[in-house]
């Protein structure tokens, strides 16, 4: 069972009271996907052009 989403104000006490940050971070998008890291997304574009000899 999931819990339903979080409204702004919800969000921002519940981070308040357990001192929860929010950092921004870098998305890589290659392809239809979304990596969080710049080598995953690098090795897969490898892989795709190794296929596509």
């Amino acid at each position: 069972m999931s819990t339903p989403p979080l409204n702004d104000d919800e969000a921002a006490t519940l981070m308040a009271r357990y001192a929860i940050t929010a950092v921004p971070a870098h998305q890589f998008h290659y392809g239809h996907y979304r990596y969080s890291r710049l080598e995953d997304a690098i090795a897969q574009a490898r892989r795709d052009d190794k296929q596509a000899r």
